[in-house]
């Protein structure tokens, strides 16, 4: 009886994964660049939809709102990227 729980666990895992890849998807996970946030001598602009990631638990970064509503990204320590959807 165990056997059977199990073999049908996994089976349904490996329809849950595969339902979650291919066309199916998401545009983001199927199109996604990686750009590098610089230290704060140059600043990343953010756009819309754009995730940003922590390379280390102890990255500090600084986030700047400019009057026209941009906001830039920099690293004050550690490493950071952002995950951009590709359009």
């Amino acid at each position: 009886m165990k056997n059977i729980y199990l073999i049908t666990t996994a089976i349904s895992a490996v329809f849950f994964f595969a339902a979650c890849s291919g066309e199916g998807g998401s545009k983001f996970e199927s199109g996604a660049n990686s750009i590098a946030v610089t230290n704060c001598e140059t600043y990343t602009t953010v756009q819309e939809n754009d995730l940003l990631v922590k390379d280390d638990a102890a990255t500090t970064i600084k986030v700047v709102h400019d009057i026209n509503g941009t906001k830039t990204v920099c690293v004050l320590s550690g490493s950071a990227h952002i995950i951009r959807e590709v359009n």
